[in-house]
C-alpha cells in the first residue's frame, strides 16, 4: 500500500513541476538561444557607449575608481613621506637650536664677564688719572706753598 501512494506523489511532484516551467516559460517567452556569445558582449559595449549623459558619466567615474584610489594611496604616501622629512626637520632644527641657545648662553658670559673687565679697567684708569692729577696739585701746591712762605717771611724779614 506504501507504494501506489508514494508512485501517486512522484507522479503529482512531476506534473507540477511541468506545469510551473510551462506557467514562467509561457508568460516570459524565452528569448532564442544566440550561438555568438561574442556579438552579444560587443552589443553590451555599444549600448554603454549609446546610454544617456549621466550614466556614462557615471559608468565611466566608476571605472576610473581604481585610479583615483591608486592616486589617493600615493598621495598619502607622499604626504607621509613629507611629513616624516618636516618631523626630521623639525628635530634637526631642534637640535641646532638647542645648540644656538647654548652658544649664545656662553656668549652672553662671555659679554658680561668683558663688560666687568672694561668697568674695572675703566675704574682703574679713573683712579689712576685721579692719583696723578692729585699728585700734580699737591706737587704744585708744595712749590707754590714754599714760594709763598719765602716771600712772606721775606718781607717780615725787611729785605724786600
Amino acid at each position: 500500500m506504501a507504494r501506489p501512494t508514494c508512485r501517486f506523489a512522484l507522479y503529482r511532484r512531476i506534473v507540477c513541476a511541468a506545469i510551473a516551467l510551462l506557467f514562467i516559460f509561457g508568460i516570459t517567452r524565452v528569448p532564442e538561444v544566440h550561438a555568438a556569445y561574442w556579438d552579444d558582449v560587443y552589443q553590451g559595449f555599444e549600448q554603454f557607449s549609446r546610454l544617456p549623459g549621466d550614466v556614462y558619466q557615471g559608468f565611466e567615474q566608476f571605472s576610473r575608481l581604481p585610479g583615483d584610489v591608486y592616486q589617493l594611496k600615493e598621495s598619502y604616501r607622499q604626504t607621509q613621506e613629507d611629513l616624516e622629512k618636516a618631523r626630521n626637520s623639525l628635530e634637526a632644527y631642534q637640535e641646532q637650536n638647542a645648540q644656538l641657545l647654548e652658544q649664545n648662553r656662553k656668549l652672553t658670559d662671555t659679554v658680561t664677564e668683558l663688560k666687568n673687565l672694561q668697568t674695572q679697567r675703566d675704574q682703574a684708569s679713573h683712579r689712576n688719572k685721579m692719583l696723578i692729577i692729585t699728585a700734580i696739585i699737591l706737587l704744585a701746591g708744595y712749590f707754590i706753598g714754599i714760594r709763598l712762605l719765602r716771600y712772606g717771611m721775606r718781607r717780615r724779614s725787611g729785605r724786600y
